[in-house]
């Protein structure tokens, strides 16, 4: 298989070769090459690759598990098996090696993608000492709550086969994801392999396992007490879960541009947070998280504003936010940015807007300086929402024609006019209950709100 021009071939000495004419040829190439990439991660304990599919995550995999030879170990996302009876024959030493050689006869020469993971869970649990079993069923409680151990299906004949008891019944009626997690954890026992390949950990397992597993194979001491003999882990995953948050380097982004699959490190906590969000699918709302944020300057801003993105944005929840007068916007800022970290580097950069009155005390590049672009950032034309409303909702509250709303001095609070008096929250709470989608809104509110629906696109 050639890679940016450099041939990659089996690390396993014993291999019986493939001749030159049977390599199958590909367009791929890679950038840097496997073997650059290898060199580059090759003292690093932990590499989780993330990307889209079909980017080259599993295919970087491959090679690596090519150059890593029979001492490593790819775990595919194929590893799904039955178990029931074990068989005790034990996988000796050749096996092991006939395993990398068919992988390496295949990856070279096969015309289809294919995941084999040749250790069955049967296998990898009677290849195990006792200490270590131990150690899985032990781990394996811990993530799942399930108390794993070895029965006899005779208990009164000293040569009766075993099983694995889960909870008082047999392993095979486990769920398919349980089985799962003991065959990942359990060739991770396995002393033969100092590094391991996996295939999309996430398979088969829920949001809280994918976490707790990921902080165990990312923690030094708590794998090195599970595993000694395994140097390097290297992780291909679909799951925002199993990245690495505390050292941000490891996380690489596999991106396929063409023929070229190329690779690309985390650097900050930005580019962590871009990563996550794009592995969420760009979707604020599917961690309960609102597409936008607006903060403006009052209760009653709140009240008819949120009316009018439910009305006009309805497929996306856009938080509106009181910021208690203009002067304590900054506070709000402040309290966003605590929680969602710099707000240059977050998904939410270019989705907080901030709305101000034509009169205001807060300096406009003291809110810029937070992080927010200066084309979210709207100042009315008038000294109030109150001159948003539509006029024909505002006639109606005061019982007067349309030319008579200019008269009405809409500052003052309450607002008297034609013999009713109304406090400006519940002249905000009376629009904002009767308008719909046929009421005409202010060009400045239009305005206003494209800006927020753009913010909330996703394509």
């Amino acid at each position: 298989m050639v890679a940016n021009n450099r041939m990659i071939t089996p690390a396993n000495p014993h291999s019986s070769g493939i001749r030159y004419s049977e390599i199958s040829r590909t367009k791929t190439a890679f950038d840097p090459s496997p073997i650059e990439f290898y060199e580059q991660r090759q003292n690093k304990p932990v590499t989780v690759l993330s990307g889209p599919n079909n980017c080259g995550k599993t295919f970087l995999l491959k090679h690596l598990f090519s150059i890593i030879g029979h001492t490593g170990y790819l775990i595919s996302c194929n590893r799904f098996s039955h178990v029931d009876v074990l068989n005790t024959r034990n996988t000796d030493e050749h096996e092991y090696r006939h395993h990398y050689d068919n992988f390496i006869q295949h990856f070279h020469t096969s015309h289809q993608n294919s995941e084999d993971n040749n250790l069955r869970l049967d296998q990898i649990i009677v290849g195990l000492k006792d200490s270590q079993r131990e150690k899985l069923f032990n781990l394996s409680e811990s993530l799942l709550g399930n108390k794993f151990s070895l029965k006899k299906t005779e208990p009164d004949n000293t040569f009766s086969p075993f099983y694995v008891d889960m909870d008082g019944e047999n392993l095979k009626y486990g769920s398919s994801g349980t089985r799962l997690l003991l065959t990942l954890l359990g060739t991770m026992l396995n002393e033969k392999f100092t590094v391991l390949l996996i295939d999309e950990p996430e398979i088969g397992l829920n949001p809280g396992i994918q976490s707790t597993l990921a902080k165990f194979l990312y923690n030094n001491d708590l794998r090195n007490d599970f595993c000694p003999h395994i140097s390097q882990i290297y992780v291909a995953t679909h799951s925002h879960l199993f990245l690495d948050r505390n050292v941000f380097s490891n996380n690489i982004l596999v991106k396929k541009s063409q023929e070229t699959i190329s690779t690309q490190e985390v650097r900050s906590i930005g580019d962590l947070h871009q990563l996550q969000f794009n592995m969420l699918g760009n979707e604020l709302e599917s961690v309960f998280l609102p597409s936008a944020i607006v903060i403006v300057e009052g209760d009653s801003d709140v009240t008819f504003m949120t009316k009018a993105f439910q009305l006009n944005i309805p497929d996306r929840r856009v938080a509106v936010v009181s910021g208690g007068g203009d002067g304590e916007i900054q506070k709000r800022l402040n309290f966003i940015k605590e929680a969602f970290g710099n707000l240059g580097f977050s998904p939410y950069r270019n989705r907080i807007f901030v709305v101000l009155d034509k009169t205001h005390s807060v300096k406009l590049e003291r809110i810029t300086r937070q992080g927010i672009p200066e084309s979210n950032i709207t100042v009315w034309s008038k000294n109030g929402i109150e001159y948003f409303y539509p006029r024909q909702l505002v006639a109606e509250t005061f019982c007067c024609s349309l030319e008579e709303v200019d008269q009405i001095n809409l500052e003052n609070d309450p607002i008297a006019f034609n013999g009713i008096t109304t406090s400006k929250k519940e002249l905000s709470r009376v629009v904002s209950s009767a308008i719909d989608s046929e009421h005409a809104l202010h060009v400045e509110l239009n305005s206003l709100i494209e800006s927020v629906r753009q913010s909330c696109s996703y394509e």
